[in-house]
């Protein structure tokens, strides 16, 4: 049996052939699904779509040659739109695929998610026990799909739902299959310089504007979850052979510092496998920080000293705020100060690790003097790079709700290409208009006297045409392969 698994990009794809800049850009729980049916003896073949990908081309000579009888896409909210003309192509091609919708939006968003048409199905929380029952529904030609857990399923005939239980999270992430990255190779512009390799699942931390807290809810079960470290590297061995060019890993968990114990013994595991190897491979990793790591300046320095010894180069860390009331009572981030931050990430510098910090502005509730603490901090701590953005209230999240009751924003229905590069809240003492401006401008307030006003020049163009995909793309394009400007270039964060 064919199957057909579809990720969307909205906007920061590379070009309409090739939307994927590299082969870490690839989405980990779609690629898990579709090497799930792959493993299960079914022709799977893997499309990623944006919105100016001609889907008469790209999906309509696949259906007619190869009449597929199931679909599978992933969707956070602001995808949705996208999602709902593939669908549509879809069932106007072939009503008789069945069409099956995963991922936050339909998790965290059911009721709205099933009303469309073009969907006979959605899987709420983890779809790879679903999957396979679902294929195995089909394949048979059962009269009608039901009774499967993690799926609401829609009647064909009477549009009635039939709402079956949900699983507890799925634990034994080493039976997990190692994830078939060719499905993505015509996708992607370089697929030979760095890969991501998932190393847990879950979130201990609440922080209300993260689909976590929301997904943690679901059903019962452990929430955070990792792979032993031997399944981890026994995936880098077949990532390697597959790609023997690879140099770079992402480490993908929500924070390596969950379990500060754990984190230790996998640094050893890769520092161990990485001695063995003739070319040494470097890694990047997120980390949370809080006060319970940040007050103890031994455990601090035994962090780093692993770190090094595994040859993580990059830390990733959500300061999100420099305002620690933002922080404690809008946000709910773990708890730590300024100082704690700036001190880890010096003392990080020392050890040879690079800082990446995630920062927001306009978050609800927030002031232009809240982002100006915001900035202080940034420019005290000077990382390799910020990735920066405007807050966008996902639907189902605390602080959606939170920017509801405030009257921030209106309804449901959010506009998407304004996500994370234009305010859509309305809040009078920080204005839309104020927002964008404070956007912008971080660069240069960030990093004056720093960085070259040239460099500094580039990143404020590139957020202003963020909004605009089309513009935007050929200006990445431009600073991306200009020698002239090859200072910019960077393996992990090109513009």
């Amino acid at each position: 049996m064919n199957i057909g698994c579809i990720y969307t990009l909205t906007k920061d794809y590379a070009k309409v052939s090739k939307p994927l800049s590299k082969l870490s850009d690839i989405h980990l729980g779609i690629s898990i699904i579709a090497t799930i049916l792959k493993n299960s003896n079914y022709d799977v073949n893997l499309f990623v779509i944006c919105p100016d990908t001609p889907l008469e081309t790209t999906l309509g000579n696949y259906i007619r040659t190869r009449q597929p009888k199931l679909f599978c896409l992933t969707a956070i909210s602001s995808q949705i739109h996208l999602i709902e003309k593939i669908a549509r192509f879809v069932k106007k091609t072939d009503p008789n695929i069945f069409t099956v919708l995963g991922g936050c939006h339909a998790s965290l968003a059911p009721d709205e998610a099933i009303q469309s048409p073009y969907l006979d199905a959605i899987c709420i929380g983890e779809g790879e026990v679903a999957i396979k029952e679902l294929a195995s529904q089909i394949e048979e030609k059962e009269e009608k799909i039901t009774g499967i857990s993690n799926l609401w399923i829609k009647d064909k005939n009477t549009g009635l739902v039939e709402k079956n239980n949900l699983i507890p999270f799925y634990q034994e992430l080493e039976n997990l299959p190692y994830i078939d990255r060719t499905l993505w190779d015509s996708w992607i512009e370089n697929r030979q310089d760095e890969v991501s390799i998932l190393v847990g699942r879950g979130c201990p931390y609440k922080c209300t504007y993260c689909a976590n807290h929301a997904l943690s809810r679901l059903t019962n079960g452990k929430y955070v979850r990792y792979r032993t470290s031997d399944d981890v590297i026994g995936e880098i061995e077949y990532v390697c052979k597959q790609y023997p060019k690879i140099k770079h890993i992402n480490l993908e968990i929500e924070t390596i510092g969950a379990s500060i114990v754990k984190a230790l013994d996998f640094f050893q595991a890769i520092a161990e496998y990485n001695c063995k190897r003739q070319d040494k491979l470097s890694f990047s990793v997120n980390l949370t920080v809080h006060s319970n790591l940040m007050r103890n300046k031994e455990k601090i320095i035994q962090f780093l000293d692993f770190c090094r010894k595994a040859n993580v180069i990059r830390l990733r860390i959500g300061l999100e705020s420099g305002s620690e009331k933002i922080r404690r009572e809008v946000l709910r981030r773990p708890k730590y100060t300024n100082k704690e931050l700036i001190e880890f990430s010096l003392l990080a510098k020392d050890f040879g690790i690079e800082i990446i910090l995630f920062v927001m502005v306009g978050i609800a509730g927030e002031t232009p003097k809240d982002f100006s603490e915001t900035i202080q901090v940034v420019r005290k701590i000077q990382p390799g790079y910020v990735y920066l953005a405007i807050f966008y209230p996902y639907f189902g999240t605390d602080l959606y709700n939170f920017s509801k009751k405030r009257g921030y924003i209106s309804g449901f229905e959010l506009p998407i290409k304004a996500e994370r590069s234009k305010s859509i809240l309305k809040m009078p003492a920080f204005s839309k208009r104020r927002i964008r401006l404070e956007y912008l401008l971080f660069w240069y307030k960030a990093f004056k006297g720093v960085w070259p006003f040239y460099r500094i020049l580039s990143y404020m163009i590139y957020a202003y045409l963020k909004p605009y995909p089309k513009i935007n793309r050929v200006y990445r394009d431009f600073i991306n392969k200009s020698k002239a400007l090859s200072y910019l270039k960077d393996k992990e964060h090109q513009i």
